[in-house]
């Protein structure tokens, strides 16, 4: 089987990326595992000059087929007890194993357009379940599949109709019934003293109006163009609390097309079930060329330089049950819009949390249609509501239970923060 010119092209680009030896010989578990250590270093070895000439393809079939019983091997010990408990060392092996597998696979195959496919979903599964691998490109340090990622996507979007853009809202600033403090570009000062400190919400305007995103991502085109071959995980069914629940793996493109399409039935009480909604993931870690699309606020960096930034990303209709996080979250509306309620961890007691210690933090009220009957206590809760709206950014303090609805398709990042 010959190999064709794009995928060695790739391969070369690729095999820059190497890790240095000394990453190899400091990993506990390729060090202590004897299998690990035979196929990773009998995978490296005919690479070591940077080259593939020395592999040929009965070795890369064969090399292909050990790679595969390591990454099966080390899959199984991410997906088995607590995922806190998995050792670093182990996931920096997933991560190797993937580099190297898109490697061989590459080596091996002809059909440039499918493999290249293939490749990118491995080095997705390796950024969400791995670890991140430092390399060093011109003196930045750099991920490794997350270099890898970037590379393979270039170019390897096939021609497809042009997408609508979304409709945004013209004024967020109109009249609005919001129960919680509204403050135009607070210095950093006033919100610390007066809401951070105090744990009070606090709703921002005026702070994300720089943002490249605010022009760019309520364009489909846009997103596909940055990302659509990429993996991504997401939610269907109602909300994580119901039973309907389950998660997915999706290509970007497939998710933006079927929830963002502007002429879709995304109000459809049918399609309820099958609303698929991208929450809660590190976005930004996985595809880089859309973190330059935002800016960290001047609030977070008081007390934290290093925030968690999450992305929520999902049609008309997706709900996070009420819940409560351990951090202060910033969270911006880039389009769309969000009814929200809050409550104060004060009324904990009155909220009725799951008994169950997975789902401690959310309650057991249905926010859309509350049953007092069932749950008389609530009704001593002092319930804030709000509209998110284009532009504007909500501060929830640590412990502040919040229920979030869409009202139209939506595009929020989380700044989650000490």
């Amino acid at each position: 089987m010959l190999t064709s010119d794009v995928n060695m092209s790739f391969v070369a680009r690729l095999l820059k990326f190497l890790p240095e030896p000394s990453f190899f010989r400091e990993n506990k578990s390729i060090k202590i595992k004897r299998l690990y250590c035979d196929v990773i270093e009998g995978a490296l070895k005919p690479l070591r000059n940077g080259s593939c000439s020395e592999v040929d393809s009965i070795c890369a079939k064969r090399t292909l087929v050990r790679i595969g019983v390591v990454y099966d091997l080390v899959y199984a010990c991410l997906h088995t007890g607590e995922w806190h408990a998995v050792p670093r060392e182990e996931r920096e092996v997933f991560t190797i194993v993937c580099y190297l597998r898109i490697i061989y696979m590459l080596i091996h195959s002809a059909d440039s357009f499918e493999n290249v496919g293939n490749a990118i979903f491995i080095a997705d599964i390796g950024i969400m379940l791995g670890c991140k691998v430092k390399i060093d490109i011109d003196g930045n340090e750099c991920d490794l599949l997350t270099q890898v990622a970037s590379v393979l996507s270039e170019d390897n979007l096939k021609d497809a109709p042009p997408l609508k853009k979304l409709k945004i809202d013209s004024d967020c600033s109109a009249a609005d019934n919001c129960d919680v403090p509204v403050v135009f570009q607070p210095s950093v000062e006033y919100f610390g003293s007066e809401h951070y400190d105090k744990r009070e919400p606090l709703l921002l305007r005026g702070i994300i109006d720089d943002w490249p995103a605010m022009q760019k991502w309520h364009d489909p085109n846009y997103l596909v163009g940055l990302a659509g071959e990429r993996t991504v995980p997401v939610e269907i069914g109602s909300q994580y609390s119901s039973e309907d629940w389950s998660q997915r793996l999706v290509r970007f493109k497939d998710f933006i097309v079927d929830n963002l399409n502007p002429e879709g039935k995304d109000d459809d009480s049918d399609n309820e079930n099958r609303r698929a909604y991208l929450a809660q993931h590190e976005l930004f870690d996985q595809i880089p060329e859309l973190r330059k699309d935002i800016h960290v606020p001047d609030y977070i960096g008081r007390t934290d330089v290093n925030p968690r930034i999450k992305a929520w990303l999902g049609p008309k209709g997706t709900i996070s049950p009420l819940h409560t996080d351990p951090s202060h979250n910033l969270l911006c509306q880039v389009f769309g819009s969000k009814t929200i309620i809050l409550a104060s961890p004060e009324d904990t007691p009155n909220l009725y949390p799951h008994e169950h210690f997975i789902l401690a933090n959310t309650s057991r009220l249905d926010m859309k249609n509350i049953d007092y009957d069932q749950f008389p206590l609530v009704r001593a809760v002092r319930l804030r509501r709000l509209e998110l709206r284009r532009g504007e950014v909500l501060y929830i303090p640590p412990g502040w239970w919040h229920y979030v609805e869409s009202l139209a398709p939506s595009f929020s990042v989380s700044f989650w923060f000490e």
